[in-house]
């Protein structure tokens, strides 16, 4: 068992309220790792590997774009271009895991936390079932109770293809506490919410027990959440749900780094 890094067991709930009203729950886990627990994490939990085969794992390529190099540094290089450095506290990512090789992640959340633990900004990591990914900055916090935090952003990037792009609002929700973790996101137009999604869970220790025991009780997940994506997709079309065609993705602004890259600060 390491510090800080953690399972999160739960579930994610997507309620879709225009034009056509639908929702639902899956059970789910996640990681929440500390980016500098990952090497303990690889060393000393069973099944589970960094950047190598494994039952289950994690991999630098499959975050913040393609470059084989570590997402730490990767993180820092896309917030240096940015004009932002790494604060000095902790790194922590909320991620699925791969298990036997695959992983679908529709949303990574990078948390930034100053020494003191308060969080200085989170990155929303959000991907597409098209291959697609994009970053939003969510570096205008409001913390009005300590855990806990709110933030906007302008929609920028096609997920869903029942949902447009132009004219809607991100709004974000946080909960980071001693046991259970919530991250909401509201997507907003004109008037009012159009949809929601809600991951959360209840911090549990990241053993080689626990692991097992989580992927025991939630078998191949990363592929019951690609397969529910596209189940509900079916839904949606059989109920004349408006289609958007997927365009030109906007620059992820991802790139490859270099380890002597002087704009890299961690």
């Amino acid at each position: 068992m390491t510090a800080s890094s953690s399972l999160v067991v739960g579930t994610v709930r997507h309620r879709r309220y225009r034009p056509t009203r639908r929702a639902f729950t899956l059970r789910t886990y996640h990681a929440l790792i500390d980016l500098a627990e990952l090497d303990d994490l690889d060393a000393g939990v069973g099944g589970f590997g960094v950047n190598r085969p494994a039952v289950f794992g994690f991999r630098d390529t499959d975050h913040l774009g393609a470059a084989d190099a570590p997402v730490r540094d990767k993180l820092a290089a896309w917030l240096g271009d940015r004009g932002l450095t790494l604060p000095d506290g902790p790194i922590r990512v909320l991620t699925s895991l791969r298990v036997l090789g695959y992983v679908f992640d529709p949303v990574t959340w990078w948390f930034c936390h100053h020494a003191d633990g308060r969080l200085a900004f989170v990155v929303a990591e959000v991907h597409n079932t098209f291959g697609d990914a994009h970053a939003y900055l969510l570096d205008d916090l409001d913390q009005p109770r300590d855990g806990r935090a709110t933030a906007r952003a302008q929609k920028v990037f096609h997920v869903s293809p029942f949902l447009p792009i132009d004219g809607l609002e991100y709004r974000f929700a946080f909960a980071l506490g001693q046991s259970q973790v919530t991250a909401h996101v509201a997507v907003h137009d004109a008037d009012g919410v159009v949809f929601d999604a809600t991951q959360t869970g209840r911090i549990t220790p990241f053993t080689t027990r626990r692991l097992w025991w989580v992927n025991a009780t939630h078998p191949l997940l990363t592929w019951r959440v690609i397969t529910r994506i596209h189940l509900e997709a079916l839904r949606l079309l059989r109920r004349r749900t408006p289609f958007h065609r997927r365009p030109q993705p906007p620059d992820s602004g991802f790139r490859d780094v270099a380890a002597d890259d002087d704009r890299i600060t961690v």
